[in-house]
């Protein structure tokens, strides 16, 4: 087996390139998440000031949104400078651990996505953040991990934000004219993207065997949704475990899923609402 990931990692067209943080890109995630978080399909601010409780006193109370920036920019510059090597130390334990197992993942998830990449993509961006929240960047195929965050996890956070950066490439070859915006919170197609990806960690092998079988869920607030009875990653997941049983096209796949999402809409977008 080490001797066929040794051969896999050579082959894979794709290079993950971990990188330290700008307080620039920081700044704007924190506030982002923490000034007026309620505009947010999912308010995150209490899971940032967990792990930056400093943060939150500093920026209490202010309503200008430009000196809520100039403050979290000033708190993000002097904690990277204080947490520099502790953040570097994860950059290369995270770089490490991901080359263990990356041409492994790209070769099977390219081959069931039925996507070629040669030429187009070389480099998804993985950005080693303070940010304890992993947003990614559709755009520039980059994602961030928190510093803080085993190598077990950064691994599925990867796993997971590849997933949705190979999703929305194949939607645009079936779907050519979409707007892309709509790949982003909280438009629909994001939210099928979200749902999707848990039944393919949970049923994809090769990905259940670098990430020790390990189970996934959508979001907390989303678990209690029903379709037919089945939560939303069952129910999506028994579509997915047909494709993967049929060996049928990814395409078919997605298709299959856009619509099964656009039957039951109203019941998976109000049950959203109540959160």
């Amino acid at each position: 087996m080490e001797n066929l990931d040794k051969k896999l990692d050579k082959i894979s067209i794709i290079e993950v390139e971990f990188e330290l943080p700008s307080a620039k890109n920081e700044a704007g995630m924190l506030m982002y998440f923490c000034y007026n978080p309620k505009s947010n399909i999912l308010d995150w601010s209490e899971t940032v000031y967990k792990y930056h409780p400093k943060l939150k006193e500093i920026v209490a109370g202010i309503k200008d949104k430009d000196e809520f920036y100039n403050k979290c920019y000033e708190y993000v510059e002097n904690y990277i400078k204080e947490n520099h090597k502790e953040i570097k130390k994860a950059r290369d334990s995270f770089e490490k651990s991901w080359n263990e197992v990356g041409g492994k993942y790209f070769q099977n998830i390219l081959k069931d996505f039925d996507i070629n990449l040669s030429g187009e993509i070389k480099k998804i961006k993985a950005i080693v953040s303070i940010n304890p929240i992993c947003p990614r960047n559709i755009d520039k195929w980059s994602y961030n991990l928190f510093y803080k965050s085993p190598s077990s996890r950064m691994r599925e956070i990867s796993i997971h934000e590849i997933i949705h950066f190979l999703h929305f490439k194949k939607w645009l070859e079936i779907f050519p004219d979409y707007d892309k915006k709509t790949f982003n919170s909280p438009y629909s197609e994001w939210v099928l993207s979200e749902i999707l990806v848990i039944p393919i960690m949970n049923n994809n092998k090769t990905i259940q065997e670098i990430v020790k079988n390990s189970n996934f869920n959508v979001y907390n607030e989303w678990q209690s949704i029903k379709i037919m009875g089945k939560s939303l990653p069952e129910y999506f997941g028994e579509i997915y475990k047909e494709h993967l049983e049929k060996k049928a096209a990814f395409d078919d796949f997605i298709k299959k899923s856009w619509e099964e999402y656009n039957k039951h809409k109203d019941v998976i977008e109000s049950g959203m609402k109540k959160f």
